[in-house]
């Protein structure tokens, strides 16, 4: 027969045990619910600015210029675009690819069509400001650009604001599909591809 009270005593130490445990818990608990608070007050206000947003994924104009278009034409060529229409662009970038050595792959046609557009805001707004755009939802920059167009000197006639929004989403595509890849090749740096039949 076992004695109630060594029960009792083994009852109360496994109590005992569970509520130092259950201390143990708590105070960690509070330090570490003390310690993020701690280093959430020390964020900033601002953890990133639309400038840093826009920098992640540049519209990057005079690189899609630069590769596709600057082996032979030079800054001063580009400078009649911004009297040109875009059916005269895109007629002009039909032309080039029958000129010997330019090739000018199909699939890039829309791509310079959009920066030659884009281009022309290039006379007055820097690469970062065109990626700040590019952050603005779809309808917000249409607003914005109905807004710039009809800006004295703007090269580009009130309705033309659609085909802009059009080369921006270009451009912002041809961005992320860059920001991707780029990804893609960083990870496959220093691994040989899979040659295993599947």
């Amino acid at each position: 027969m076992t004695d109630p009270r060594s029960n009792r005593t083994g009852t109360l130490a496994i109590f005992g045990i569970a509520i130092l445990v259950n201390l143990v818990l708590t105070v960690l608990l509070l330090d570490q619910v003390v310690r993020t608070r701690n280093d959430v007050a020390g964020l900033t206000e601002g953890l990133a600015s639309k400038q840093d947003v826009a920098m992640l994924r540049p519209i990057r104009v005079a690189e899609i210029l630069a590769r596709r278009c600057e082996g032979c034409h030079t800054d001063r060529r580009f400078s009649v675009l911004k009297d040109m229409t875009q059916s005269q662009v895109l007629a002009t970038i039909e032309r080039m690819t029958t000129h010997p050595g330019a090739d000018i792959p199909a699939a890039a046609f829309r791509e310079i069509e959009s920066a030659l557009l884009v281009f022309r805001c290039t006379s007055c707004h820097g690469e970062a400001v065109l990626s700040r755009v590019a952050l603005m939802p779809p309808d917000e920059r249409l607003r914005f650009m109905r807004k710039k167009v009809q800006m004295p000197g703007s090269g580009f006639r009130p309705d033309q604001a659609p085909e802009l929004l059009a080369a921006f989403d270009v451009l912002v595509g041809s961005a992320v599909a860059d920001l991707v890849r780029g990804a893609g090749e960083a990870e496959g740096e220093g691994h040989e591809p899979d040659q295993s039949p599947r």
